[in-house]
């Protein structure tokens, strides 16, 4: 994922927290705030409820496998966090990207 579509400081972290806006799912749950740029931004939080350093590390690499092609077409200036749940270790990647398009797709219109 380019760098610029990345949201990696703890402040940003904490400002889309602090608006209490989200879209929660069974496996993931995505917190929004909009940005003053032209484009979006993600971050990822998986905890160590998840799992291992392993699991935590595939089910990352899966989010931003799923989520790469919907921001370079999303026009919307969001910042969105996506929180991994503990279901969201032993659901199959076609489960994931389901619910990950799903709760997107409300934020941005495809």
């Amino acid at each position: 994922m380019p760098p610029r579509l990345r949201l990696r400081a703890s402040r940003d972290f904490r400002r889309v927290y602090a608006t209490r806006r989200r879209h929660d799912g069974h496996l993931v749950a995505v917190h929004y705030a909009p940005n003053q740029l032209d484009h979006p931004r993600v971050g990822f939080s998986v905890s160590t409820k998840v799992g291992g350093s392993v699991v935590r590390n595939l089910l990352r690499r899966r989010m931003k496998a799923v989520l790469r092609p919907v921001l370079d077409a999303a026009p919307e200036a969001l910042d969105l966090v996506v929180v991994a749940r503990p279901a969201a270790a032993a659901a199959g990647f076609a489960e994931l990207e389901a619910e990950l398009r799903e709760l997107v797709g409300r934020l941005v219109s495809l």
